[in-house]
């Protein structure tokens, strides 16, 4: 087992073939081996690997009987290691090992096979199973078995030009400027004696018919198909995938009659490798419809492979019917409802410059920059500043430049485009000023007083509201105190329902009181008895509370842990609270422990980890009731910010 790891590096240095070794007269083993070693690269410099040495499995996946192709692709999806399963043929004694010239770690491919023995002594059974080469343009025609001897082998030449140990990730450009794949056919690479059988020109994405055969030379009928986009004529071109979901390939699923492509060479089943220098082998039919969609310029080239109908392929049966076609542009209606749809007859030009760029209105867009004086497009009401959101069918919301004016460039006859007219930057900051100056407006009337007797509490400000009281019982549990657990204000921690504060309705847990009838309350200079007190006395009618809500709430949490044994009383008196239950009152002389921890007013919002938030005070009251042993209690109580001065 051997991993190679090209992190740093551009490859992982070897170079593979398919072909056999010649065990004995009658028995032979096929399978992908190792033809050479890049000096300096992560398989030379692991000095694992040897020419000549077979590859059985690559990343878990056996390659016994693979294509080279496969094996190749395999390489390329492995992103920087791989795990090779390897075996080698080299099992000749100590001596032999030290004269074989694989030993040296790698070798290049004009001498690496069927080499000439370097002693008189080496015997041709090692260098038998050196494997044949099936696709070498240059090959000796000497077959051995394993029991010959030879004095002499002729050594065969290869061309240096047929090793491409090239880097075939991302782009690069063809000499006519156009950018292509690496891995695609215009950049195969050509030996001396291919480029001299190779008389034909190279088009525009350096394709040749030579290149194109030598790069897919494992699949079969291959064809270069080139054809001229026209107006807005669409290709009329289903595509499907390879029905084995674990691989990737881009099927002609059917060809429309009423299409762009009903002349040409194209059938059902055709797989498609190329278009335009952008490799399709291998990949989603989902992506391949895509880089259609994104194809630059009129001109389109596909290199496809015709398949036989029993060939294992496409995941669909061909498609004979074809939809009418469809408006793509209906949804810009409902997104830009004062869009609005205007025909131009071309006649040579539309009469519009375009521009990409961003409006604060709708964002980046194309945009109408400029209008020939008594074109067809200023008679049609087209203004400078119009965003264009669609010509004919082909919606230019998403588009570039380049692609919004090659649209603009192949549209004939009467073309509709589809525009918005927006606000200038001038009426935008208008109406941004009258807004607010309209927010100041209200912002005014908020600051003015309200009616005590119907004031909203607000969060984070404080509030004067009135309060029908009628000596009724306010009906409130408050915290707040100098010789309670809250000094710095009084706040509200629990409501009974029968009490005047849940008849008005306006106050809640947790809302700070900070002065009743104008006078503050000092929590700081006060004892809690005399806190409670000012919300247990009976007013005659009407009550001012300052009331000022915090939002967040600001509270504080605290754990009591305690031991209850079986029989004994919680010494708590509870109240139901949406938020657990309310301390009401606190039985001294019981769990003295915790006496000093807990006060009136504490919320019980966890017990032993449960939380009691949302049960009803009948669950709440079993669980305490049940509860023995060592008893742990989350408790929530208000810790205010002080927000009344200090007595004078």
């Amino acid at each position: 087992m051997v991993t190679l790891d090209k992190t740093g590096k551009k490859s992982f240095g070897i170079c593979i073939v398919r072909g056999e070794v010649k065990d004995s007269p009658n028995t032979k083993t096929t399978g992908i081996f190792i033809k050479g070693i890049v000096p300096d690269s992560p398989a030379h410099l692991c000095a694992k690997l040897k020419v000549g040495d077979r590859i059985l499995s690559l990343n878990g996946k056996d390659v016994r009987n693979a294509t080279e192709q496969a094996v190749i692709d395999l390489i390329k999806d492995a992103d920087f290691k791989i795990e090779l399963e390897i075996q080698t043929f080299d099992k000749s004694d100590e001596g032999n090992k030290q004269n074989d010239p694989r030993s040296n770690g790698y070798m290049q491919a004009k001498n690496k096979f069927n080499q000439e023995p370097t002693s008189g002594n080496t015997s041709t059974a090692a260098m038998a199973r050196q494997p044949t080469m099936r696709n070498e343009p240059k090959r000796s025609n000497a077959t051995f078995s394993a029991s010959q001897k030879v004095k002499h082998v002729p050594t065969a030449h290869v061309d240096e030009d047929d090793e491409d140990t090239r880097d075939m990730t991302g782009r690069i450009r063809t000499e006519a400027g156009y950018e292509i794949d690496r891995a695609s056919a215009g950049n195969c690479k050509l030996n001396k004696q291919e480029k001299d059988r190779n008389k034909e020109q190279e088009d525009e994405f350096g394709y040749t018919m030579a290149k194109i055969n030598k790069r897919y030379n494992m699949m079969k009928d291959l064809r270069r198909i080139e054809l001229q986009r026209t107006g807005n004529m669409p290709l009329g071109l289903a595509l499907a995938g390879h029905k084995d979901r674990q691989k990737m390939a881009c099927f002609v699923a059917g060809v429309d009659p009423n299409g762009l492509l009903a002349g040409v060479d194209m059938k059902p089943g055709d797989e498609i490798v190329e278009l335009n220098g952008n490799v399709l082998k291998n990949r989603c039919h989902l992506n391949a419809t895509a880089v259609f969609k994104n194809v630059e310029g009129e001109k389109l080239v596909m290199i496809t492979s015709r398949r036989k109908p029993n060939d294992e392929g496409m995941c669909v049966k061909p498609i004979k019917k074809f939809p009418a076609s469809t408006d793509e542009t209906k949804f810009i209606f409902d997104q830009f409802p004062k869009a609005r749809s205007v025909q131009v007859r071309k006649e040579g030009f539309l009469g519009i410059m375009v521009i990409y760029g961003k409006h604060v209105e709708v964002g980046n867009g194309i945009f109408v920059s400029d209008l020939r004086e008594g074109s067809n497009a200023e008679a049609a009401g087209i203004k400078v500043g119009d965003m264009l959101l669609a010509i004919n069918q082909d919606v230019t919301l998403d588009s570039n430049y380049d692609e919004a004016t090659g649209l603009i460039k192949r549209a004939e006859g009467v073309v509709t485009m589809i525009l918005l007219t927006l606000k200038s930057e001038e009426s935008l900051k208008a109406e941004k000023e009258v807004e607010e100056k309209k927010k100041e407006e209200v912002k005014k009337e908020e600051e003015k007083p309200q009616d005590p007797s119907v004031a909203e509490i607000k969060p984070n400000k404080k509030i004067i509201i009135e309060v029908k009281v009628e000596k009724k019982p306010l009906g409130v549990i408050v915290c707040g105190g100098k010789n309670n657990h809250v000094t710095t204000g009084c706040v509200i921690t629990h409501i009974y329902p029968e009490g005047v504060f849940a008849t008005d309705n306006r106050l809640k847990i947790f809302d700070h009181i900070c002065d009743i009838n104008g006078r503050p309350v000092h929590c700081e200079s006060l004892t809690t008895l005399k806190v409670h007190q000012l919300f247990h006395s009976t007013y005659d009618k009407n009550v001012n509370f300052t009331v000022y809500r915090a939002d967040p709430p600001e509270l504080e949490k605290i754990n009591v842990d305690f031991m209850k044994k079986s029989g004994k009383e919680l010494g708590l008196s509870l109240s139901p609270n949406e938020r657990g239950c309310t301390i009401s009152d606190i039985i001294q002389g019981q769990y003295p422990e915790i006496d000093s921890r807990l006060q009136r007013g504490d919320i019980i919002t966890k017990l032993n980890g449960d939380a009691l938030e949302g049960l009803t005070f009948q669950v709440c009251y079993a669980l305490f009731k049940g509860a023995t042993g060592k008893i742990s209690m989350e408790v929530t109580r208000p810790k205010p910010t002080l927000r009344t001065e200090a007595p004078k």
